[in-house]
């Protein structure tokens, strides 16, 4: 990506304006996505600073009314008679939303009409399923769900736990934190960012449990050297023929005792 196109999409800077792929003149609803942006200051992890999105869709109302049930509700309202009616003068603001993520959307529904749909891989489907969830795209949001599950692997996991806060689904979070404990590996520091303190402290508990069971079994699984059985720490079969231990009487170690002394004075 070159400077310009990199401008181009940065939606920070300046006054709202029309996004540079998702504004067609035919369209019949426009929109504002407006969202706050923390951004941590370089050399310091204490100042922060913050940035505001701005920019103007300009799409079909056919095309988001018939998968938000949310958003019919919003288009409802005669055109001119609300305070946000989806119009170039009165945009229908979509506040607290991710750019990018309208722009993965949008673009995901528009490949629907030309018979392209493929769904995005990964961390972009996360960036999707707070604006699905929000505006009641419940056939997409179960589509995300179903691919995010389908991702056998540690990150896919992560995603999950990613996911499920999100959307505030305990059955979510819990098939993740699931799926991460059967792995039994740590995560990655990255990871552990990413699912936080609660959830790192669970999955290593496990990881560690898993460890020290494995090393158990290993020890149970040992044959003993005298009679061939399989033992774990000390071998108690019944027909085991290891060397007994020999127990001298207390008479016999004393006399012993007296011997030893008796010739140590002798030389």
């Amino acid at each position: 990506m070159t400077e310009t196109d990199s401008s181009a999409s940065d939606y920070t800077r300046g006054q709202p304006r029309r996004h540079h792929s998702l504004y067609f003149e035919d369209g019949t609803l426009v929109m504002r996505v407006s969202n706050f942006l923390m951004c941590r200051m370089r050399r310091s992890w204490l100042q922060m600073s913050l940035k505001v999105e701005n920019a103007i869709f300009k799409v079909h109302r056919s095309l988001l009314a018939r998968s938000s049930t949310a958003i019919q509700d919003m288009l409802s309202v005669p055109s001119g008679k609300g305070p946000h009616d989806g119009t170039d003068e009165n945009p229908l603001i979509m506040s607290g939303d991710s750019v990018v993520g309208w722009e993965l959307l949008l673009g995901l529904q528009y490949s629907v009409l030309l018979n392209r749909f493929q769904l995005p891989k990964g961390e972009d489907l996360l960036t999707i399923l707070p604006i699905v969830h929000k505006y009641c795209m419940e056939e997409i949001e179960a589509n995300i769900i179903r691919e995010l599950k389908a991702t056998f692997t540690y990150d896919g996991f992560v995603n999950l736990i990613v996911a499920s806060r999100l959307i505030d689904c305990n059955s979510l979070y819990q098939d993740g934190l699931q799926r991460l404990f059967k792995f039994g590996t740590f995560p990655t520091l990255e990871q552990a960012k990413r699912m936080g303190v609660e959830t790192t402290h669970a999955v290593m508990k496990s990881a560690s449990d898993h460890a020290v069971a494995s090393s158990l079994a290993k020890a149970d699984n040992q044959i003993c050297r005298h009679c061939q059985h399989s033992t774990n720490w000390k071998c108690s079969h019944s027909s085991c023929q290891k060397p007994q231990r020999v127990v001298l009487s207390v008479r016999t170690q004393i006399d012993l005792i007296v011997w030893f002394i008796a010739i140590t004075n002798h030389y």
